[in-house]
């Protein structure tokens, strides 16, 4: 046993490596942490510092404690209602819950704009699968989505797979490819619909559209997805409200 050091609060210290140690596949989603007790005697720290590592982890949803059981790693939920990532509401405040439509699905080389986000650094790595749907609540078209994902974290993806699944895409990576989202960085911008997108939205060329980027992080801080949608903006509106690990 080596006792930990670090230059901030200790806990913090605590936090990246339970981070790191989620990141490397040591503990599973859905599987039981040790106990602050044996994870205290682990890194060498007092039990209540675990407890304040363990903390940070929690409110961002990186993992869930239970009482009287002990602390898991957190699991997305199957189900898009419980969704904690959807954030779009409707004029009355109601959030609404979108169904999605593959259009397109494409294995490529990443543009560099894509490489530098997903931080693709080697040529041999610069593989990406690019995912078109159309996002509706019902009969209605509400949105476009481009998915992004590197190729070698989702190691034999097919198109078949993200049609057919009804759950919330960060569930399917999380079960079938050991991927698990913690946080993500957003960027929203106005605009004005094009002629094509009003066309596929069913609304009048230059209404108002928001574009939403998403950059989705794993355990490690590594990018595993981006997640481009364009809204349209006269019946809906989006909230930003996510928590994030410093």
């Amino acid at each position: 046993m080596k006792e930990l050091t670090a230059a901030g609060p200790l806990y913090k210290e605590v936090r990246r490596r339970l981070l790191q140690c989620l990141a490397e596949g040591e503990w599973k989603p859905g599987q039981r942490l040790p106990s602050e007790p044996e994870l205290a005697q682990r890194f060498g720290v007092a039990i209540s510092t675990i407890r304040a590592g363990i903390s940070d982890l929690a409110a961002a949803g990186v993992v869930k404690r239970w009482q009287g059981r002990g602390t898991f790693v957190a699991r997305h939920d199957l189900h898009p209602q419980g969704f904690r990532f959807s954030n779009i509401y409707d004029d009355a405040g109601q959030k609404v819950f979108t169904e999605r439509q593959v259009t397109g699905f494409r294995r490529v080389h990443a543009e560099e704009d894509t490489a530098r986000k997903l931080q693709l650094r080697a040529a041999s790595s610069r593989l990406v699968y690019r995912i078109d749907a159309l996002l509706r609540i019902g009969p209605t078209p509400v949105a476009t989505m481009e998915l992004i994902l590197p190729a070698r974290l989702f190691p034999g993806l097919k198109a078949a797979t993200v049609r057919q699944t009804a759950q919330n895409l960060y569930a399917l990576y999380q079960e079938a490819f050991n991927v698990t989202v913690v946080r993500m960085e957003e960027w929203v911008r106005a605009r004005k619909a094009s002629a094509a997108l009003a066309k596929t939205l069913g609304i009048p060329t230059g209404d108002p559209v928001l574009e939403v980027e998403r950059i989705a992080y794993g355990f490690n801080n590594a990018p595993v997805e981006i997640r481009r949608r364009v809204y349209e903006a006269t019946r809906h509106q989006y909230l930003f409200s996510h928590d994030r690990l410093e």
